[in-house]
């Protein structure tokens, strides 16, 4: 006769399995960039159901479930716990981006503040190693292995995964700067920068106002720390919105208000696609709209943007892209995909959240290709924030356009 303890283990190692399964039959169902991911599920369950049956502690069975969900190679497929050993969250856990060339790991930004600034880090640098393991290497053994054919994607995701590192590991890098000089770097785990205002606000030079958004999208005192900031820069014949401190997104009910600050019509700004049964693009997509806010901003309009610009900021970008209301300056930005929705394992509790709508730019165009017309290459330019000196270029440029010479800043609708 078997154990009570032997019992309890088997029902446990049960459970386990049954929460893998539901959570691969949700994201047989809901997940709506599958098609897009070359992904084997009947693999996948294959590779992770025997782990997850076999995983020793409820830390072990997490990392089981931070490698399942890392088999989607999607930076929106986030979990609601983690553990020191978790991976951090990218782009609000990392300080570097890169990607993969012809086999080899190049930085393309480095966001300010943070240690990889601080050690010298460069966009243009590439990356030769990980501790002692070439970087090639460690990326093939990290990547997804349930892939029904190869994915450069796959091998992007895996590279910003390694390069974020845990919530407590240092991460040891041999690099070679733009100017063939190879270096190994330390680096303690990433700790976003920390912000006092949930908008900042200056004067950037006379006429010229500058608003900065600082990671809070998800807060609705957001929209009055906006309203307040414009109010402090009345007058201001031209506006630079600092979309680049964004990276945990936020909420529609934060980003449609500012959005509506600077339009005179309701107006669309994002088209959205749920792939249900049955459903087909484009002709069951919808459109959402914002609303204008009085007092009407008419200022000339510069949106700064990185990959640090994240969900609700590129919501945002893309729709002041559309409604023609603003020049955007910058690099492509974090490319997060869709809408999210949350999906709780039934047995152990997780929560998994990815994406179950397609987002598009109101023209078709999926949003997380967007691309700013005025990009800025930081791998082959130099000097202090390129992408703020480009984007006060193009203001200079704005407000000598005929079209601003009778501007009114702020007008009040009755």
């Amino acid at each position: 006769m078997g154990s009570p303890a032997a019992a309890d283990s088997a029902q446990d190692a049960a459970a386990r399995k049954a929460d893998l399964d539901f959570l691969v039959d949700q994201i047989a169902a809901h997940y709506a960039y599958l098609p897009d991911r070359h992904l084997d599920l009947a693999k996948l369950k294959a590779i992770y159901e025997p782990k997850a049956e076999a995983a020793p502690t409820p830390g072990v069975f997490l990392q089981v479930i931070e490698q399942a969900v890392g088999e989607l190679h999607d930076h929106h497929a986030t979990l609601g716990a983690n553990n020191a050993a978790s991976p951090q969250l990218i782009p609000t856990g990392t300080e570097l981006w890169a990607e993969m060339r012809n086999g080899r790991a190049f930085l393309t930004e480095i966001r300010p503040g943070g240690a990889a600034a601080k050690a010298g880090l460069h966009a243009g640098d590439e990356v030769l190693a990980f501790g002692e393991v070439p970087a090639a290497k460690a990326v093939a053994r990290a990547a997804p292995k349930a892939l029904a054919e190869p994915d450069s994607e796959a091998d992007n995701f895996t590279l910003r995964t390694l390069l974020a590192g845990t919530h407590e590991g240092e991460r040891v890098l041999s690099v070679r700067s733009r100017d063939g000089q190879t270096r190994v770097v330390r680096l303690a785990p990433y700790t976003p920068p920390q912000v006092q205002d949930l908008v900042a606000w200056r004067w950037i030079r006379p006429g010229v106002g500058y608003i900065r958004i600082e990671n809070s999208l998800g807060d609705t005192d957001t929209v009055k720390a906006f309203d307040a900031a414009l109010e402090q820069l009345k007058g201001a014949k031209g506006l630079i919105l600092d979309l680049r401190n964004t990276p945990s997104g936020g909420s529609t009910d934060v980003g449609e208000p500012i959005l509506g600050r600077f339009i005179s019509k309701t107006s669309a700004y994002q088209r959205v696609f749920d792939p249900g049964p049955g459903k087909t693009y484009p002709k069951d997509s919808w459109l959402k709209t914002a609303a204008p806010r009085a007092p009407q901003v008419k200022a000339r309009l510069v949106v700064l943007v990185d990959h640090w610009t994240g969900s609700m900021g590129e919501g945002m970008t893309i729709g002041f892209d559309a409604l023609h209301r603003a020049k955007i300056v910058g690099t492509s930005m974090a490319g997060l995909c869709g809408g999210t929705g949350e999906f709780t394992l039934p047995k152990l509790k997780i929560s998994v959240h990815f994406p179950i709508e397609r987002l598009y730019r109101v023209n078709g165009e999926p949003r997380e290709t967007f691309a700013p017309p005025y990009l800025v290459d930081l791998a082959h330019e130099s000097g202090d924030d390129l992408i703020l000196a480009r984007g006060l270029k193009v203001m200079e440029g704005e407000m000598r356009s005929p079209s601003t010479k009778t501007s009114v800043t702020l007008h009040q609708s009755f």
